[in-house]
This record gives structure tokens, sequence and C-alpha cells, in this order.
């Protein structure tokens, strides 16, 4: 027997929502809402979503797809971003405190220390060098 409740979301698709939003944060000086919000009009988004809501009804996948819409009766606005954002992204990435995103500048620094690295200890003994073989 299967567990009850809601289908748990991939790990994949939880560190992509995460990386995407703390990188448009670091990139576009957001907060995390409007990152959020900045990810939902990006050409992926949909195919993201698809992934997330693929054990689920088409509805939902529809209701964060679509427009904002405002009650009739009470006034107030209905926009599933927002509340997909409330109940679920906050503690996505909450999950992946120590997410590192890097800039070109940073990831080329992050490079050659990696390399460097490589230099030293047991690492150093492997040859980097392919050898033909001979048949």
């Amino acid at each position: 027997m299967g567990t009850q409740g809601q289908p748990k979301i991939t790990y994949f698709v939880r560190f992509v929502i995460a990386y995407k939003v703390i990188q448009y944060q670091k990139r576009y000086n957001l907060t995390p809402r409007a990152a959020w919000l900045k990810l939902s009009k990006h050409r992926a988004f949909k195919s993201l979503m698809e992934e997330h809501f693929k054990n689920r009804a088409d509805h939902l996948l529809e209701n964060i797809l679509g427009v904002a819409t405002v009650d009739g009766y009470s006034g107030n606005i209905k926009d599933a971003k927002i509340n997909f954002y409330k109940n679920h992204i906050r503690k996505i990435i909450s999950e992946f405190p120590k997410l590192k995103i890097y800039t070109p500048k940073e990831y080329k620094e992050y490079l050659v220390k990696i390399k460097a690295n490589k230099t030293r200890g047991i690492g150093s003994l492997k040859n980097p060098f392919k050898r033909t073989r001979k048949s």
C-alpha cells in the first residue's frame, strides 16, 4: 500500500524551483515571491509545472498556468501562483539553505580552485593522459 495524502514532489523539481528562484533573487535583486512570479513567465515554466502536477488533477495545472481572476462576491484576487508560493515555494527554498549560485566570474574561479586541488593528494597520482590501445 502506498502512503496517503498528496503525491510527493520529485527532488529534481524541488531543486530546479529552488535554484531558479534563488538565482532570480540574486540576479535581479528581487524578493523570493517576485522571483517566483518572474519564473512563472519563463518559457519552460509550463513543462516544469507539468512535471510537478503529473500525478494530480488536470485543473490544478490549468489554474497555475492561467491568469489571476477576481472573486465576484468578495472582490479578492484569486491567483494560483501566489497561493502556490505561499503553500509550497517557501518550504522548498528553505530545504536548500546552502545552495550556492555562482556568477560566471565566480564559477571560473571555482573551476580553477578545483583543478588546483587535483594536483595534490591521491588525485595527483592519477595519470591525466589517456593511453592509446595497441591492437
